[in-house]
């Protein structure tokens, strides 16, 4: 946590770039990393990882794209909209591969800016995979409202998150954002407290409902506070998790 920490705080002068790109080998991720996903969500090693576990791959070089002088804000506090995949070979991620990530910051929210990350995996001369994500950095604060949804979920909520899964899957995935493991700290970022990392329910989704796809799309709908309960229902070809009856945290759906 103290290396991703200096990593996102270290000062430098900044040169703004509305869109830059910037390119990273990854000699392959140590045997014991993807390990440590296995046994945190149980899947066995005749299981194929799931294609969302393409963020984890990337996600040291796109702290360092974040990190760059040409990136506008400070890393710490990004909100996670959405995650698209899209996989044209299988890539194996203990081996050598290269990550091209472009990252594009001009686009206004509401509450802020919107920062689009692309991060392509190459292995060889192949394009092999594409990862994008959406981020909100928040700069205004706003009222909170109850957030209600149109449906009801009466599937049970077998699956408990806590402030220990966080950690263990913070320290699976390297993503030490403190709104994920310090109420505190989280509440300073605007946040009513601690909420799970998006990209644990992701790949909880598709690997207990043995989602397989080469395109995807994951939406996070609302922040999943900790600690509580969750479920999993499908609807219309879609997957959602979510919390007490009308709580949806993340949806799910196939590309074409």
């Amino acid at each position: 946590m103290y290396h991703y920490l200096k990593l996102l705080t270290k000062r430098q002068q900044k040169i703004f770039f509305n869109e830059y790109s910037l390119e990273f080998d990854v000699k392959g991720l140590p045997s014991k990393n993807i390990e440590r996903f296995r046994k945190l969500y149980r899947v066995s090693a005749e299981q194929d990882l799931p294609i969302s576990y393409a963020f984890i791959a990337g996600f040291k070089p796109m702290m360092k794209a974040l990190s760059h002088k040409h990136f506008a804000f400070s890393p710490l506090g990004l909100i996670h909209l959405t995650a698209e995949f899209k996989q044209f070979f299988m890539i194996d991620f203990q081996q050598h591969y290269k990550v091209v990530i472009n990252i594009k910051q001009s686009r206004s929210h509401p509450l802020g800016k919107l920062v689009q990350i692309e991060s392509k995996f190459y292995q060889g001369e192949k394009c092999c995979l594409i990862n994008k994500n959406t981020m909100l950095k928040k700069l205004k604060a706003t009222d909170r409202a109850p957030l209600t949804n149109q449906h009801s979920y009466t599937a049970d909520t077998p699956f408990h998150v806590d402030s220990l899964i966080a950690r263990a899957y913070a320290k699976v995935s390297y993503d030490y954002n403190p709104i994920h493991i310090s109420e505190r700290l989280a509440k300073l970022f605007g946040m009513p407290g601690a909420i799970i990392h998006g990209m644990y329910l992701a790949h909880l989704l598709l690997i207990e409902k043995k989602i397989v796809a080469d395109r995807l799309k994951i939406e996070f709908k609302k922040p999943c506070l900790l600690a509580t309960d969750i479920g999993i229902s499908n609807n219309s070809e879609q997957w959602q998790i979510f919390s007490g009856l009308d709580q949806l945290h993340l949806n799910c759906k196939l590309l074409e």
